[in-house]
């Protein structure tokens, strides 16, 4: 089973990476850190707060992958708070869920305020 562990760690680190570089890809193409690329109107267009903050601390998520992996790894000859199974899931739902943040901030780069 750990070699499951090393496996879905490694899979984390890289998902946590490759999103944080097609953020900053995708905010820089955009023009990142001008202001964003709009005309006045009667709104005003700013970039996005969550988006700003996965920019600048995104890498704070390389820290998931490291509880996460110690904690199955503990959990592997004894049950540690869940069974190995269990945190196998758990590890497979983080992924997931990273994934899913650096899409959502890659795709609502935008927010619209009033003026």
């Amino acid at each position: 089973m750990s070699r499951n562990i090393t496996i879905l760690a490694m899979i984390q680190l890289l998902v946590v990476i490759l999103g944080f570089f097609a953020l900053a890809i995708v905010l820089k193409a955009e023009g990142f850190p001008r202001d964003p690329p709009f005309m006045a109107s009667l709104s005003r267009v700013v970039w996005s707060p969550f988006a700003l903050f996965l920019r600048h601390y995104g890498l704070a998520f390389l820290l998931v992958p490291v509880v996460w992996t110690v904690a199955a790894s503990l959990s592997q000859g004894r049950r540690v708070i869940f069974s190995l199974d269990v945190w196998l899931v758990l590890g497979v739902v983080a992924s997931v869920a990273i994934i899913v943040l650096f899409l959502y901030a890659c795709t609502h780069r935008y927010a619209v305020v009033p003026n």
